[in-house]
């Protein structure tokens, strides 16, 4: 029996078919969840997996699947978050006029 994210990959490529290979990677952008590329035969999903042991990654696959069912072949996913933490200091809000 297939646990649920192996076989929510299955499925994907029953749909789209396209083999899709997974991959944890490390980088030094921490801005950088994951990301899809077109490659020769398959797809290449490579996922941020920074600490061995947790499985928040395994949202990240399953927003790569979605994207790819979507028709995404060439995309980087970013967290958001960390490109803008804040706003910067000389934002002026709206309701403070």
């Amino acid at each position: 029996m297939l646990r649920p994210l192996e076989s929510k990959v299955c499925e994907v490529e029953q749909a789209t078919g396209e083999r899709i290979v997974l991959r944890g990677v490390k980088t030094p952008d921490s801005s950088v969840r994951g990301r899809i590329s077109s490659r020769p035969g398959y797809l290449l999903l490579e996922y941020r997996d920074e600490t061995a042991g947790y499985f928040w990654h395994h949202d990240i696959i399953r927003e790569l699947l979605a994207l790819i069912r979507q028709g995404q072949r060439d995309f980087v996913l970013y967290d958001w978050s960390t490109l803008f933490a804040g706003p910067p200091d000389n934002a002026i809000n709206e309701a403070d006029k």
